[in-house]
């Protein structure tokens, strides 16, 4: 089995935690491949959920293609992130995923000189956020992306935002929700701490201890939600004539009884977007889909890389 490089990347002066799958240069059938995967998360956006799901592209590509994840901002318990009271809304995560593309652009370009060919894919609002790449840099080498689950339009007037946004989102709301959770992270011991969130989520390791280790800290769940907040503001009516420009570039994937992102959502798609590649799962996926079945969709995935024309 791969395993990533956990690095921390310097973003326009701001620190990312990343995971990186570089390229195994010894294994390249051509030395003009110039490929990358670049995966922007869901909310929360800790990018270690994703370690499965990477792995399983990056070996199904025997190696061959740099396959790479950031977390969010103010999303990773990193020491430069542990007592930080910055809270970051949509916005900021798409300026920073923007300069993220910046930095890897540059960095492959000048390490390979020729222009890499990206494949972004964005999970939930991270679909979202790939299409804000995608329209701020239309002519940077996007072949295509990916929206896996995505929440695209009105998310307030899902199952789960209407369910969730007076309960979670709000200022009172989240900063209560930020001081339970360190309260009895502190106040209880690991072990039983890990114990009560198994209890709760019925999660194993490793997703788990990505929980209770990296999730799970006041500063965190708080941007999280205010993130979450932040969305149900912003994502509202669907950029029709966007994707209708954009068509070729995109390969939507839906679930049947996502809650947030509905099986009426993939048959308003389908109607917007027939010659589109709008498609819904038959394998029973959740919305969580790297919780348990990260190899079943890097799999998928791999496939769609691989029918790519001339890869």
């Amino acid at each position: 089995m791969s395993y990533p490089l956990k690095t921390t990347l310097d973003v326009s002066g701001t620190l990312t935690e990343t995971l990186w799958f570089p390229a195994d240069k010894q294994t390249k059938k051509s030395p003009g491949n110039n490929w990358v995967f670049f995966i922007i998360p869901g909310n929360p956006g800790v990018i270690d959920y994703y370690t499965n799901f990477l792995t399983t592209i990056y070996e199904e590509h025997e190696k061959m293609i740099n396959v790479i994840g950031v977390s969010h901002l103010g999303h990773s318990h990193d020491p430069h992130n542990h007592s930080s009271e910055t809270l970051y809304s949509l916005q900021d995560q798409i300026e920073h995923k923007i300069l993220c593309f910046d930095k890897l652009s540059e960095k492959f370009e000048k390490e390979w000189d020729v222009k890499p060919k990206f494949i972004l894919a964005g999970h939930s609002v991270g679909a979202h956020i790939c299409k804000e790449v995608l329209k701020a840099r239309p002519n940077h080498g996007i072949e295509m992306v990916y929206a896996l689950f995505p929440t695209l339009q009105h998310i307030l007037k899902t199952p789960n935002g209407a369910l969730l946004n007076p309960l979670l989102f709000g200022e009172f709301q989240r900063n209560v929700s930020a001081s339970f959770v360190q309260l009895i992270r502190t106040n209880l011991f690991p072990s039983f701490f890990k114990f009560m969130i198994r209890l709760c989520t019925a999660q194993s390791d490793p997703y788990l201890s990505i929980t209770t280790d990296q999730l799970l800290h006041g500063h965190i769940v708080k941007n999280a939600l205010y993130m979450a907040n932040t969305e149900m503001e912003t994502i509202t009516e669907l950029e029709e004539e966007f994707y209708k420009t954009n068509l070729d570039k995109f390969v939507f994937y839906f679930s049947d009884g996502d809650g947030w992102a509905p099986l009426s959502h993939y048959e308003d798609m389908i109607k917007r977007f027939p010659e589109g590649k709008v498609l819904l799962c038959d394998q029973g996926m959740p919305h969580s889909f790297v919780i348990g079945y990260g190899e079943i969709m890097g799999k998928k995935v791999s496939n769609w890389i691989k029918d790519i024309k001339d890869y």
